[in-house]
């Protein structure tokens, strides 16, 4: 499992302070995440760079807009994004997708947990798939429950 690179304190603040410029942010797009047809409300401070007590510059949410942000050297791939945001984890395990979330776990190995990651409204491997500026990323996680 990726492990998220942590900006704290008043330094995140001068990194920061690049994204919210246009000419600045390397790239952005859309992001929704449904989770048994209830979308996560990524807007939410906790996940928004600005409140998280655990960003990342590479993969994050600003709490100007509803867009994804991926700055950096580096583009991260649609897995790796979503395992950078505060409250989730994403990881591949024996070949089936696990999503955890606010301390529940989605796995794929498990009975009736499907797990959909959708680019554009096009299917893609998640952990294929590098993002590029202006996708439209959807996860959806549907689970017998």
């Amino acid at each position: 499992m990726q492990r998220r690179a942590v900006l704290a304190g008043a330094s995140s603040l001068a990194v920061l302070a690049g994204c919210l410029s246009d000419d600045e942010v390397d790239d952005r797009g859309d992001i929704e995440i449904v989770i048994d047809g209830e979308p996560v409300d990524l807007s939410a401070d906790r996940y928004q760079a600005e409140h998280a007590a655990n960003h990342s510059i590479d993969f994050h949410l600003h709490e100007t807009s509803d867009q994804w942000y991926m700055e950096g050297e580096e583009r991260v791939t649609f897995a790796e994004g979503i395992d950078l945001l505060p409250y989730f984890s994403f990881e591949t395990v024996d070949g089936d997708h696990v999503l955890e979330y606010d301390g529940d776990t989605y796995s794929e190995a498990d009975d009736g947990t499907e797990m959909t990651a959708l680019v554009d409204d096009e299917a893609v491997d998640p952990t294929e798939y590098t993002l590029e500026d202006g996708d439209e990323m959807i996860l959806e996680v549907s689970t017998n429950e």
